[in-house]
């Protein structure tokens, strides 16, 4: 598929997406007034049990993603993912509306076989292994095996006559599989993106697949922010399509957010997740994202709430949802650093993300030793972010003593990104503190002010970070503080905490 095939208007379809948006809140309310017993809150184990599938564990974890949207779409269902099945599972116990669910999918040439194992919290004993009831799926074509996965399912969801999350067509299916299977390695991102590509040129109302070529493009502009923006209206543009065949998908919802997030448009981020949250009020990704533009935009309170309800709906400890930044901005050092612990498989630790801020914490904290171990782990990640990576390299120059050459690769990075519509303000303020670091004040100060203007607004962090000390005292240091509070301000009043207790 050409990438001429993406340059449509996003007007129309920005219309069409919040027409429908606008259109389903009576519903939205209907069905939070219904579900008073509170939401359903499933465990989703992606990994099968050994011997029960003939397919790799990343086919699996894909899989398990689209089993996930539909828990959400269909079910409004609070569903926490893990790979594999905890061996201790008391959060579970005694809770009538939760349920773990185990999946078993497996594939006879075209066909999906979408088995399952589940038990419920209330069946739970401790000590004892979980009673499971076994749910042997047929082998069916995908979208066919995914009808009767809604049917069969042992609570009440509210199932479509046909999912529109699900290719009609095996050959798309797999496809959009092995391209979802594909997106976390960067050597595979190019595959990913030819498989993506041609089952939507195949199936063109399948929400999914313009939802995964918005997940992919959007990781490409991570490993390329110099791509940002041309990418950024184009990758617009195709998730809004997806959104526009499926309104709520809670995914696409996501990634838009994030999108407008990185680009410094929290407000507009906000906006969007707070009204798909009226449709799946028990939503942990979308919480998520409320708490990652709330930070951005300095609503400390705001981004603790969401993060708050999201842990009370996600089994949090089991699998903690995001790297939560907001607790070190808001001084709580030990929740922060209890959430940056390793999870196999997942993006935060393949992508970079966890050794790095914890090599940044013990940085906070004065630990040299410690955070430069964790940035030489971090910068040596085949698949990671190259920003992080860089980034990670530049602060082990930093603590190895070689100013010189880091300020040489820091300054050569600056270089790069001078001139274009640079994601990720939070980001860029990372490069000031590096920047501080070696001592080179003017830049540091010269980077912070391109942070806020990149739309990173959290004015707690400006004045705690240990490592943007030396600019305490300098005029324009002042001056940006200024602004950073008369933005805050605006924002805190658009986005008042009161916001998240409307559900």
């Amino acid at each position: 598929m050409r990438e001429s095939s993406f340059r449509r208007p996003a007007v129309m379809l920005g219309l069409l997406f919040f027409l429908v948006l606008g259109a389903g809140g009576g519903v939205a309310w209907l069905l939070a007034a219904r579900g008073l017993r509170g939401p359903l809150r499933i465990l989703l184990v992606t990994q099968p049990p050994p011997g029960t599938t003939n397919l790799d564990p990343a086919t699996c974890r894909a899989i398990g993603a689209l089993v996930q949207d539909h828990l959400e779409s269909f079910g409004q269902a609070a569903v926490t993912s893990v790979t594999e099945l905890p061996g201790n599972l008391d959060v579970l116990r005694d809770q009538r509306r939760s349920l773990v669910v185990q999946l078993e999918p497996s594939r006879q040439e075209g066909a999906l076989v979408l088995s399952y194992r589940y038990a419920s919290g209330d069946s739970l004993d401790k000590g004892a292994p979980p009673p499971w009831i076994q749910r042997q799926g047929s082998p069916l074509v995908p979208a066919a095996a995914f009808e009767a996965f809604l049917a069969g399912f042992p609570k009440a969801l509210r199932a479509p006559a046909a999912s529109p999350l699900v290719p009609r067509q095996p050959d798309s299916f797999w496809d959009m599989i092995g391209a979802s299977a594909r997106r976390l390695r960067n050597e595979q991102l190019d595959e990913a993106f030819a498989l993506a590509e041609r089952a939507a040129a195949k199936e063109p109302s399948c929400a999914t697949l313009w939802v995964l070529l918005g997940n992919l493009r959007y990781r490409r502009m991570l490993n390329n922010p110099a791509a940002f923006r041309q990418e950024q209206s184009e990758t617009e543009i195709v998730l809004l399509r997806g959104l526009s065949l499926e309104p709520y998908h809670p995914r696409g919802v996501f990634l838009l957010s994030l999108l407008k997030a990185d680009g410094g448009n929290q407000a507009e981020a906000l906006t969007l997740l707070l009204e798909a949250r009226r449709r799946q009020p028990h939503n942990p990704t979308l919480l998520t994202g409320i708490a990652y533009a709330a930070r951005g935009a300095g609503l400390l309170p705001l981004a603790r709430q969401a993060m708050d309800l999201r842990d009370r709906l996600a089994f949090a400890s089991l699998q903690p949802q995001a790297v939560d930044i907001t607790y070190l901005y808001t001084g709580e050092i030990q929740r922060f650093e209890a959430g940056l612990r390793d999870q196999p498989g997942h993006l935060r630790s393949t992508s970079g993300v966890l050794p790095f801020y914890r090599g940044y914490l013990a940085l906070v904290r004065g630990d040299q030793a410690t955070a430069q171990r964790e940035f030489k782990a971090a910068a040596t990640l085949a698949n990671g972010y190259p920003n992080i990576l860089r980034l990670s390299q530049i602060y082990d120059l930093i603590l190895e003593g070689r100013k010189d050459e880091a300020w040489t690769k820091l300054r050569e990075y600056d270089q790069e990104r001078i001139g274009m519509r640079e994601p990720d303000g939070e980001f860029t303020l990372r490069l000031a503190e590096a920047y501080a670091l070696i001592g080179d004040r003017a830049s540091a100060m010269d980077m912070a002010g391109r942070a806020f203007a990149r739309g990173f607004g959290c004015t707690e962090w400006y004045e705690r970070s240990p490592m943007l000390e030396p600019l305490r005292g300098l005029p324009k240091w002042k001056a940006l503080m200024q602004h950073l509070r008369e933005r805050q301000s605006l924002m805190e009043e658009r986005f008042p905490v009161g916001l998240l207790e409307d559900n």
